[in-house]
């Protein structure tokens, strides 16, 4: 291609800053320079030493560029370092800085703050250069970044997981910040091992910055360990580019921060009002003669023994089946999290005091690996200063420290509640999870062990145990955070009870505490009096009363004193972490992008210096209670009569079964035979021994779900008796004629009368019906009703008389009872039952079954059969015995006249008949 004509340019290029640069030494630092080429023309800044975010601000001016081709087409299609292209020498505008993009082997290597200009000469002069500082060009003012001054205030708290430099422990490092060609040195921690945490933390730099946030230089982090021999390698470093969450408004004085919080705004502040009665509440009772009577006192002690800690979780989360009335009697619940406590919001991951920054350090490579140096652990806030030298500074935000950086002894106390949707590591699809916690050696140091890992294991019995998952908890940004996450806070203050306070510090003391942090006076408690009984305090400028809080609450007898709940009530008010449950996500190093479940737990962090806490929780699974069920089958009435006689009449041969619902052991009666008017009579008794866990009202069962299993199940189910009532037969199955469910914590009450024994007993059939609880009752003796809804409607079928006596396994053991009327028959003592002489069974008592079946019903007709019968024998043996007779008649008459005799008599013997 050739061109008829050539022009003559003129190129400046405005090198500013560069930022995140690429490590190129083995220290982890650079000596970076920029080289800018252009049309065979080249030119390099000055050499800033070992740094990765250096400020050249210089322009490189390259003077009489000839390019051939059209201006217009080079100002439409500039070259690829996309400059400005001006036409005309006086034409003048501002040009913009920007951020470039600079890359390595297709890898980013960090950013460059510049611009271009590209000026057509042609004759004409070039514009007047910048000016100078010796022989370098300064960045134009129009160009360059307007500069404010500014203050920075770091808070180098220390270093956390220092990993070894050139095969030697880091173990006296120091900190280095760079910004804005200012730098500042922290001192020199003496060993990491003893204490990782800075003597003197606070710093403070006067810098000059750009007021926009896109031309802010970065901050380099550097962290230096003092050796022998004077010897300082650099052993991590961090840039820092991103300052928005540590941009802060400059502070004049000092403010009341309560009076920011909206919560605390909105409660009312009275000045009289009465305190709370004294601790009972109103509770419904029965009374005789009434099926409600209300307003009848009772302690709340007398229930205590029912309420453990997991009726407060099931009250929080709404599992009220599992709670019993928990949250009627006015208890504390909790904040239940479905995420981590640092997730939760308004808590910004407790990073207030200070926030955590990852060290890396060495030459950069091409081939991935571990560049991880260590951790730092600070903060900084930064905010204008003004202009003017002699003008006050601003009230600096890190001007009193509320926690001090020496390692503080703890005492740990890791509650785990349960796992979560565990992956399965057995082929059965299961698992046998057990968790591990690991932190420290023998005691909790803080912060030289300051990371508490939960890892929750499968074991086996053969092999090692499979690791399901694990989370880890950074224990030291809960002790130094503003929020307080080293225990929460109850809802009230409990000095006994089921809730008792069990933190080092009382409220009033956490209360005074919070307000020193916040630097405002000491709380300021009212006096109470006869006239004035209920307590105020006086938190700044605001002024809170006892009544303002406890206003519709429910009393409870286990409330400390006044001014304890008064300070606990604002602290609740305060953004304080309260108490709670965490879900925290399980990871496994395997898989570490992949959730293995999940963990409902939290811990709970007392330092030693602040003394003895309180008693822990009791979390340990519900265990339970054994008990042992007797019932006592009296009788059964109006049963319908299932059967037909061979003689026509109805009867049943009438039995009764029963078991608890869920438990293998089904028992029944022995079989009253030939029951003609519907009546049973058994005299029989069903024992049922279970294990109930009265918080939840179930019934606990344990028991292996396949012969082969090696372990047991556990089921919980609701505590439900089932009787039945059946008709037995020889050669078919035997038919069902009525059932009866009770459920024996909310249990119709027995009729007392047979006749009064009806289907509207039932819950399922009649809605106005008294209830009684077993459990509490211990002994019912009545009628209750069988009911048949195989048709579809409920019938009556028939009536059962039987006792019921709920005993636990020490009074089993004290007053025992057999089954049936087996020994030892006490408790009652149970006699055979006088049953009718019409109950037996007709193949083994055939003398019975002719009196009462047959001769019974065919009296008359077997006794005139009989007189038949003994005529008809009559009558046929007279017909036997007429010939003989005649012909023996015969012949003695025959001889008679033969022989002429005078006698003419005879006589008939009964032989001869």
């Amino acid at each position: 291609m050739r061109f008829r004509t050539s022009h003559i340019w003129h190129l400046r290029a405005y090198i500013f800053q560069a930022r995140s640069v690429l490590a190129a030494d083995q220290s982890g630092l650079s000596d970076p320079f920029v080289r800018c080429s252009f049309q065979g023309h080249s030119q390099e800044t000055q050499i800033i030493q070992q740094t990765l975010c250096p400020t050249w601000d210089e322009t490189l001016i390259f003077e009489h560029i000839e390019m051939c081709g059209d201006p217009k087409t080079i100002l439409s299609d500039p070259p690829p370092i996309t400059p400005a292209v001006r036409l005309d020498t006086e034409t003048t505008w501002a040009n913009v800085l920007q951020w470039y993009t600079i890359e390595k082997n297709r890898k980013k290597g960090g950013e460059i703050l510049a611009a271009f200009e590209l000026i057509l000469l042609d004759g004409k002069s070039p514009p007047p250069p910048p000016t100078r500082r010796g022989t370098l060009f300064n960045v134009p003012e129009g160009i360059r970044p307007v500069l404010q001054r500014t203050g920075i205030e770091i808070l180098c708290w220390g270093v956390r997981a220092m990993r070894k430099y050139k095969l030697a422990s880091v173990n006296s490092p120091s900190v280095e910040f760079e910004i804005g060609g200012k730098v500042v040195e922290s001192t020199i921690i003496k060993s990491v091992k003893k204490n990782p945490n800075f003597a003197s933390p606070l710093l403070f730099l006067d810098v000059l910055l750009p007021k926009e946030e896109i031309y802010l230089p970065p901050m380099n982090i550097c962290v230096r360990d003092h050796r022998a021999f004077g010897q300082k390698p650099m052993v991590g470093v961090h840039v820092l580019t991103d300052f928005q969450a540590f941009k802060v408004p400059a502070r004049t004085s000092q403010t009341d921060v309560l009076m920011d919080i909206q919560a605390l705004t909105d409660i009312a502040c009275t000045t009289q009002e009465p305190c709370l009665a004294e601790p009972k509440i109103e509770i419904q009772s029965p009374v005789k003669g009434k099926s409600k009577q209300k307003k009848k006192f009772m302690d709340l002690k007398q229930i205590d023994d029912k309420i453990d800690w997991w009726s407060k979780f099931y009250a929080s989360i709404g599992e009220w089946d599992k709670c019993l009335k928990y949250k009627e009697f006015g208890y504390d619940t909790i904040c239940v999290y479905p995420h981590p406590l640092e997730e939760v919001e308004g808590f910004n991951g407790f990073t207030d005091f200070c926030n955590t920054f990852t060290l890396s350090r060495g030459k950069n490579v091409d081939e991935d690996e571990d560049n991880y140096a260590g951790e730092f652990k600070g903060t900084f806030r930064i905010y204008p200063l003004p202009e003017d030298p002699k003008e006050q500074l601003p009230v600096r935000y890190f001007e009193k420290l509320s926690v001090s950086s020496d390692p503080e002894e703890c005492m740990l106390r890791v509650y785990i509640i349960r796992a979560i949707d565990l992956q399965p590591s057995d082929s059965s699809g299961l698992a046998d999870p057990y968790v591990e916690i690991i932190v420290g050696q023998h005691k909790c140091i803080l912060p030289i062990e300051k990371e508490l890992h939960v890892i929750v294991k499968d074991y086996d019995a053969v092999g090692a145990d499979d690791v399901i998952g694990q989370t880890d908890i950074d224990l030291e940004n809960r002790r130094l955070t503003k929020y307080r996450a080293t225990c929460g806070l109850p809802q009230s203050y409990c000095v006994s009870g089921p809730n008792q306070w069990r933190d080092s510090k009382l409220p009033s003391e956490i209360l005074l505490a919070v307000c020193d942090s916040y630097s405002l006076p000491a709380p300021q408690y009212g006096e109470t009096t006869d006239i004035k009984p209920n307590p105020n305090c006086r938190v700044g400028q605001r002024v809170f009363v006892l009544e303002d809080f406890e206003r519709g609450m429910v009393p409870n007898p286990h409330l400390g004193p006044p001014k304890e709940r008064l300070a606990l009530h604002i602290l609740n008010k305060l953004p304080l972490v309260k108490e709670h449950v965490e879900t925290r996500l399980l990871y496994s190093p395997l898989q570490p992008n992949i959730e293995q479940g999940k963990l409902q737990m939290w811990v709970d962090i007392f330092p030693t210096s602040l003394g003895e806490p309180g008693p822990p929780f009791d979390i340990s699974p519900r265990e339970p209670n054994e008990y042992i069920l007797r019932l006592v089958v009296w009788n059964t009435f109006d049963v319908v009569l299932d059967e037909k006689s061979i003689t026509g009449e109805r009867m049943s041969d009438i039995y009764v079964k029963g078991w608890l619902s869920g438990l293998d052991d089904r028992q029944k009666t022995d079989v009253h035979y030939r029951s003609l008017n519907g009546e049973g009579n058994f005299n029989w008794r069903f024992v049922f021994p279970f294990f109930y866990l009265p918080a939840e009202n179930n019934i606990v069962i344990k028991r292996k779900e396949h012969f082969w299993s090696m372990d047991v199940t556990e089921q919980r189910v609701r505590p439900q008796l089932v009787m039945q009532i059946w008709d037995n037969d020889l050669f078919s199955p035997d038919d069902f004629i009525g059932t009866l469910e009770l459920n024996l914590s909310n249990m119709p009450s027995p009729s007392k009368s047979r006749s009064k024994c009806s289907l509207n007993m039932l819950q399922s059939v009649g809605n106005e019906t008294k209830l009684v609880n077993l459990f509490e009752c211990r002994r019912l003796n009545g009628f209750w009703p069988f009911v048949n809804e195989e048709s579809g409607t409920p019938l009556l079928t028939g009536k059962i008389e039987m006792e019921m006596e709920l005993v636990t396994k020490a009074e089993a053991d004290l007053r025992p009872a057999g089954k049936a009327r087996e020994d030892p028959n006490e408790n009652p003592h149970l006699e055979q039952p006088k049953r009718p002489e019409t109950s037996f069974l007709w193949f083994t008592s055939p003398w019975k079954t002719f009196k009462f079946i047959i001769w019974k019903k065919m009296k008359w007709v077997i006794i005139a059969l009989l007189i038949i019968l003994i005529i008809g024998l009559l009558i046929v043996l007279f017909i036997y015995a007429i010939p003989r007779l005649y012909e023996e008649h015969i012949v003695k008459s025959s001889t008679v006249k033969a022989s002429r005799s005078p006698d003419y008599s005879f006589s008939l013997s009964y032989h001869d008949l």
